[in-house]
């Protein structure tokens, strides 16, 4: 059975400093997010975690005009997880 290899794991003050962020806020983030695991009473990260946190913080883009764009791009595994999700919770007509 092949492994996967596992990624490189952070504690929160490193993925914190990475992000460039307090740690307060690492710890916020991973939690509201679910991109964090918890040992114990420590927080740790994974590389995977940082790029769905860093993805989940983008600004929406606007336009000239300080007007939000209506612009679909990228969805994270993060995202496109929660939207799969919400769409199978949907109950059906007549039910």
């Amino acid at each position: 059975m092949p492994t996967v290899p596992l990624d490189t794991i952070y504690t929160t003050d490193e993925a914190a400093e990475r992000l460039r962020v307090t740690r307060r806020t690492m710890i916020k983030l991973g939690r509201d997010l679910g991109s964090c695991s918890l040992i114990g009473r420590e927080y740790f990260f994974s590389e995977r975690d940082l790029v769905d946190i860093w993805q989940a913080q983008r600004a929406m883009p606007t336009s000239s005009q300080g007007r939000a764009v209506n612009v679909r791009g990228f969805l994270s595994d993060l995202q496109l997880q929660r939207s799969l999700l919400s769409l199978s919770q949907k109950k059906r007509r007549g039910q």
